[in-house]
């Protein structure tokens, strides 16, 4: 074990936070960034790791004192930067905002962030770039390793005496965690293994594979340039481009691991830009940093509603150096290494009450005081609330799985929502009347495909719809298939990979009708839902901030009907002569004859630029009188 601190490792946490930053500041400025969290996964594995190993062999290892050190190390900061973040949040972010903040700091409190940001939302979109502890997604996929890995190595050294089976069981949970990301991948579902720490298992496991084994040390000059070359160059390509199929942070892990298992050769000159003093400080202040950069970049875009501009830019690395030195010159060091146990864990405990009591005080709250108009808060309710199904409703169907809609149902589900999001977006409306008819129904994941079987919007679309047609086709239960698509989309492939530009609907009406009479051979039921005018601006996110921040004073929250009109007349007066009643018109619930609209004074009908909001789908509940 080192005795001495590698300037290397606090390279690499430099390289890795700095990338992360860029990447939060501007995704334009550097796209893969973000993978500077996957080092940091590597890093956390193979010390960790080397800490248990070392411990254990003295006989000095203690599960109390591991987590004592883990509370030293990580909590004080991070308390300090929520309570901060907290106050902030009270004075700029609009009322739904403050309470989505609070749940988002309970979620960061009990160390399962990752999980409340999977299920509200992502990572990647405009809106989730509002979010001022998005991320700590990270450091509770960290705290789940400190909290499961030393119980997982400790019983694997109790039962096994033998090295090469501790080696087993890590390389083991390597190739499992490395086979779901490839799983999810073919699947084309990114944000669990993005998110959840099965994901991120081989991350750490590689850096804790490493761990388990005695640093080489190259004597030769050329082969220890070589390797470090190979090594430095893996992450460098890594953060420009990624391999198709597998998972983002792959060449980085392999990388970074190569680096921490090399010891430093002296005469070698690369390890001359390993020593930069200011990149070994950033290094040493780099947990502090990504603490404080997310809320403060936030902050500023929030009030900027535009993209940062290059004053934001300054301003935001100042502060987030200024705080970040200061968090951890007088925060993080002091609990680290100089403050008593008791005094810390009183501190920690009081923290904790603190917080906590913040935050059910602001979500208990029904009309929390904003120093904003009552409507743009009204607006800004509708961000993230497009329907989504509840982790637990998900089921095993067809190509990956479906889920169930109004679970509490004890019988089988008769009705399916077949298509991609813009037919999930409808899901408010279609289960308030599953509960007051006391049915259930199946929601069909498509994401981004449609759910046509000659035409889609890729090959890999085309197997996924076929897949689940057969599912659906094949379900005896399901009597009544309801279709939506995003009528507006009109770029597409046919099965021998020709593009298509269906200006005219001709290819979307055949490929409707084909799956219309494909299901009604079956005895199926069916019902189409017709196009809806959406405004393509973000009225929840935006509008709601500029009209509160009186950067406008006219605004548009509605379009005129002609619009509407002139691109959906053919399909609209072609399905209705052809499907009567069975053809669902959400476009006669938000239009009238002058405009059709997106707003009301009690807030927006879209939760972003297209599709429908909790207070939007919820109007559409007519729509399924069809029981």
């Amino acid at each position: 074990m080192e005795k001495f601190r590698r300037n290397e490792i606090d390279f690499l946490r430099a390289i890795s936070v700095i990338a992360v930053i860029i990447f939060h500041l501007n995704k334009e400025f550097f796209p893969l960034g973000y993978l500077g969290v996957d080092l940091f996964f590597v890093i956390s594995g193979y010390l960790i790791t080397r800490n248990i190993l070392k411990d254990y062999k003295d006989k000095k290892f203690s599960f109390k004192i591991f987590y004592l050190k883990r509370i030293r190390r990580i909590l004080p900061a991070l308390l300090v930067v929520l309570l901060v973040t907290t106050i902030a949040s009270t004075f700029i972010l609009l009322v739904a905002d403050i309470n989505k903040f609070s749940e988002s700091m309970l979620a960061s409190l009990g160390f399962v962030a990752n999980f409340y940001f999977w299920i509200t939302g992502g990572y990647f979109s405009t809106s989730d770039e509002l979010k001022p502890l998005l991320h700590l997604w990270s450091l509770s996929v960290e705290e789940q390793f400190y909290l499961f890995f030393p119980l997982f190595l400790i019983i694997i050294f109790k039962a096994f005496k033998s090295f090469s089976i501790h080696i087993f069981f890590i390389v083991f949970a390597i190739i499992v965690s490395y086979g779901i990301n490839i799983f999810f991948i073919l699947k084309g579902h990114y944000d669990p293994i993005f998110f959840l720490f099965p994901g991120r298992v081989w991350q750490f496991g590689i850096g804790s594979l490493f761990a388990f084994l005695p640093n080489i040390r190259i004597k030769n000059l050329y082969l220890d340039s070589l390797y470090l070359i190979v090594a430095f160059g893996l992450i460098l390509i890594n953060f420009n481009s990624t391999v198709h199929g597998l998972p983002a942070g792959t060449l980085l892990s392999i990388g970074s691991v190569m680096i921490l298992y090399k010891l430093k050769n002296e005469k070698n000159q690369i390890f001359k830009f390993v020593n930069f003093k200011i990149l070994i400080f950033t290094g040493f202040i780099s947990y502090s940093l990504y603490l404080w950069h997310w809320p403060i970049i936030t902050f500023l875009k929030y009030i900027s509603i535009d993209k940062l501009s290059y004053s934001f830019i300054f301003l935001a690395l100042f502060l987030t150096f200024l705080f970040s030195t200061l968090s951890w010159k007088y925060v993080e060091q002091p609990f680290i290494k100089s403050l008593k146990t008791r005094n810390v864990l009183i501190f920690v405990s009081s923290g904790y009450l603190i917080l906590i009591f913040l935050c059910l005080t602001i979500l208990n709250q029904k009309d929390f005081p904003s120093r904003y108009d009552k409507f743009p808060n009204n607006l800004a309710k509708a961000v993230g609330s497009t329907y989504h199904c509840s982790i637990s409703d998900y089921r095993k169907y067809g190509y990956s799985y479906a889920c169930i809609m109004n679970e509490n149902v004890k019988k089988k589900p008769a009705t399916i929502l077949f298509g991609n999001s813009h037919a999930q977006m409808y899901g408010w409306g279609l289960r308030e009347v599953l509960i007051d008819k006391n049915e259930q129904a199946l929601v069909i994941p498509l994401n981004t495909c449609l759910p046509f079987i000659e035409i889609n919007s890729s090959s890999s679309c085309l197997i996924k719809a076929k897949t689940y047609l057969n599912a659906i086709l094949n379900d005896e239960n399901i009597k009544i298939v309801i279709i939506g698509l995003t009528w507006y989309v009109d770029q597409l492939i046919d099965e021998e990979g020709n593009k298509i530009n269906d200006l005219d609907f001709s290819a979307r009406i055949k490929a409707i009708n084909n799956l219309i009479s494909s299901l009604k051979q079956k005895g199926k039921k069916v019902y189409l839902l017709g196009p809806v005018e959406t405004p393509n601006k973000q009225l929840a996110s935006i509008l709601s901030r500029q009209i509160a921040m009186k950067k406008i004073n006219d605004y548009v929250i509605s379009s005129p009907r002609i619009n509407f009109d002139k691109k959906y007349n053919f399909p609209i007066e072609y399905f209705s002569n052809k499907l009567k009643d069975n053809f669902l018109l959400p476009h006669e619930i938000l239009c009238d004859i002058k405009n059709c609209y997106f707003a009301d004074n009690s807030g927006s009908y879209f939760s972003d630029t297209n599709h429908l909001s909790f207070y939007g789908s919820s109007k559409m509940k007519a729509l399924f009188n069809i029981y």
